[in-house]
């Protein structure tokens, strides 16, 4: 099926989201709506409400790049417990089509979750799992590189500044020239291990750590900077000195690009750490950001 025609919601906006059996309306055969799943950890929020974080007119999507999505919008805090995914820990913010969504009236409840969905929605698919992270790519459209629009209708809706468009103008020339000489985008660190440190920290939910100095990370990465297969992404950069509580050790996180499941170890999540998306286009998604132990320190 394809969604309605897109509508005025605003940043910081009270949304009601649909009941479940008015949702359950606007999906295909598989569970989708313009290619997007619905997704069975969403049914719980049926019929609550939530303040809008972003419109999703385009996203990052892993292996692809940037890609044109619409009609989209993100709401605040509500991401992916992974209940359904057999504990999949990446803790997306859901993507909602607008045809779930509508304005809330102050006759609307705050609270009144539908407790069952009327059609099967489904986890997996063969041997890989399926989820609105790893449908993403078919949901999506090609955006162009060239194509500055959707910068100026973020600015427009007030989710992004200009001296952030100014910045993400400036640092994509930078990267771009950089590349043509061979070197690694700004803020990004290699290292030159072939055997990269594990970390033994034993973090806990809770803990205090302190993110260590560039050149101490740089001393856990490999020339791909990577550690243990994980890169330490260049927007992580802007962390380093600061202290932050542990949320929590992640083990476990299906891939966006291959819908398996892959195990982790001695890795954690930091309270309120997540991807502001200044260095990646303005990117809505809002990841929570993967920490090896060997990158941070006890307070």
């Amino acid at each position: 099926m394809t969604s309605a025609t897109s509508q005025d919601f605003h940043r910081g906006q009270v949304l009601l989201i649909r009941s479940a059996g008015e949702i359950a309306a606007t999906l295909d055969a598989d569970g989708k709506l313009d290619g997007l799943p619905f997704m069975p950890e969403m049914v719980r929020f049926c019929g609550t409400s939530a303040r809008v974080h972003r419109h999703a007119d385009k996203t990052c999507v892993e292996g692809a790049g940037f890609r044109r999505l619409g009609g989209t919008i993100l709401l605040e805090d509500l991401r992916c417990d992974g209940s359904a995914h057999d504990g999949c820990q990446r803790g997306c913010l859901f993507f909602w089509k607008e045809a779930w969504l509508r304005a809330a009236g102050p006759a609307d409840p705050s609270g009144n979750p539908d407790a069952a969905f009327p059609v099967d929605l489904p986890t997996r698919r063969e041997d890989r799992y399926v989820c609105q992270s790893t449908e993403l790519l078919a949901a999506t459209r090609p955006l162009s590189r060239w194509d500055l629009s959707h910068f100026l209708l973020e600015i427009r809706r007030g989710e992004l500044a200009v001296p952030d468009f100014l910045q993400i103008f400036l640092g994509t020339t930078l990267n771009r020239f950089l590349r043509l000489l061979g070197r690694r985008p700004a803020g990004a660190l290699a290292g030159s291990r072939r055997s990269t440190p594990a970390g033994a920290l034993d973090l806990h939910p809770g803990d205090w750590v302190e993110v260590l100095s560039g050149p101490e990370i740089r001393a856990t990465l490999d020339d791909a900077g990577k550690n243990r297969g994980l890169t330490f992404e260049p927007g992580m950069s802007e962390h380093a000195g600061k202290r932050f509580q542990v949320d929590q050790s992640l083990e476990r996180i299906i891939l966006e690009e291959t819908g398996k499941m892959v195990h982790l170890a001695h890795t954690v999540s930091l309270k309120g750490v997540t991807c502001r998306g200044v260095c990646s286009k303005n990117c809505p998604r809002n990841n929570i950001l993967y920490w090896r132990e060997s990158w941070l320190k006890r307070v």
